[in-house]
């Protein structure tokens, strides 16, 4: 799914402030980190291969570039007016990206459910323009007409709407630029939904409270303390792997050289149990140094015939399930290959996009780099071709 995700950020918070010297809410802070900064955090723990793109202030946006600019995410644009006009620039903004479908979440709402965004993703079908949270009302509801008069309404008649929304990229961005009328809508449900577009209902989160006042603040920052704000520790793995280089003759025609599962026809293949994929194997025992767990021959044995010609990313994703396993993240991964053959620079992007899209790492976080043996030693020769790797991950600290 080509997904971005878009945060709103660019509120006054006329309501929430009692004088203009006051932060605005998307910038205050539990735990020394902004609002702004919890949703990205969220986001970005939710593994979903999306663009996260912020849209603030003006007077926000030099700190928002170097918030976006520490997680690895796409530089912020200005917003709107209001949050309407917000949206439009936003999608606007992204419209190169030629994404499928746009995830919008108010920053206001800093307590995500990975459950209803998945749910989210998983109910947006082909006949669909947009699927949004909603809870039942539990309290009684009354319509106060000229202070007077009061009115009770059926409460099984309402809900209460909330984000993330997602949405059918190009529906919404048409619905914008279709509009005809002044009139300005809260949400892009309300939008769709006023132009004929379907849009479904799914379960949301009532922690999911949206900060309006001082005491929204105060209840939402109890319960992120209590329940989401974990302490991490910071480790780092080390992974290293070498294997020989043999040259392709008329018996080993079909052979390729495979590095980070992109095949190349180089005129050698690496030899090895399983494909030889000297830099999926590094990269798998860097994971696993840095959980303290046995090296990738402890796990896959090369005694063992099961797994001969075996796919190295059957190997790179065990490792990940042990990070899983453990609640940690990957915050950054290195890797030097040191040969003298294939040229690594005319391979990187590929390396990248393969690895991230038959894995859970996200090739924002990953380096790939070639150097040369200058000639010097069985790498000199073109005898091998060896691969350091470190790893940098957070596992949390019980």
């Amino acid at each position: 799914m080509n997904l971005t995700i878009i945060l709103l950020a660019a509120g006054s918070s006329q309501r929430f402030k009692k004088n203009d010297n006051e932060t605005e809410k998307q910038f205050c802070t539990i735990d020394e980190k902004t609002l702004l900064e919890i949703c990205i955090e969220n986001f970005i723990d939710f593994n979903l291969r999306a663009n996260i793109l912020l849209v603030v202030s003006k007077n926000r946006l030099n700190e928002a570039k170097k918030i976006s600019k520490f997680y690895s995410i796409s530089p912020p644009i200005i917003g709107g007016t209001n949050r309407q006009s917000s949206v439009k620039k936003a999608l606007d903004h992204i419209n190169n990206l030629n994404p499928n479908n746009v995830i919008i979440h108010d920053v206001a709402r800093p307590i995500i459910s990975k459950n209803v965004v998945n749910n989210l993703i998983k109910s947006l079908k082909n006949n669909l323009s947009c699927v949004v949270p909603s809870l039942k009302m539990s309290d009684a509801i009354i319509k106060i007409e000229n202070n007077t008069k009061i009115n009770h309404l059926n409460r099984e008649n309402y809900r209460v709407i909330q984000t993330p929304q997602i949405c059918n990229y190009k529906d919404l961005l048409n619905t914008h630029n279709n509009l005809k009328s002044n009139t300005i809508f809260n949400d892009e449900s309300s939008l769709l939904i006023h132009n004929n577009l379907k849009v479904k209902l799914i379960e949301g989160d009532p922690r999911s409270i949206k900060i309006t006042y001082k005491k929204d603040f105060e209840l939402v920052k109890s319960i992120i303390k209590k329940n989401y704000m974990k302490k991490y520790i910071t480790k780092i793995g080390i992974g290293y792997d070498v294997h020989k280089l043999i040259k392709v003759t008329s018996k080993t025609k079909d052979k390729n050289l495979i590095l980070g599962g992109i095949r190349i026809n180089n005129g050698y293949y690496l030899k090895g149990h399983s494909d030889g994929d000297v830099l999926l194997h590094s990269i798998a025992d860097s994971i696993y140094g840095a959980l303290n767990e046995h090296d990738i021959g402890y796990y896959f044995p090369p005694s063992d015939k099961k797994w001969k010609n075996s796919d190295s990313f059957i190997f790179l994703n065990h490792a990940l399930k042990k990070l899983e396993e453990q609640s940690g993240k990957i915050i950054n991964i290195d890797s030097v290959i040191i040969t003298e053959t294939p040229k690594i620079l005319d391979y990187v992007n590929d390396i990248k996009n393969k690895i991230s899209s038959k894995s859970t790492i996200d090739k924002s976080i990953l380096s790939i780099k070639g150097k040369s043996n200058e000639g010097i030693g069985f790498i000199g020769r073109k005898e091998g071709i060896s691969v350091f790797s470190n790893t940098t991950i957070q596992l949390p600290d019980e």
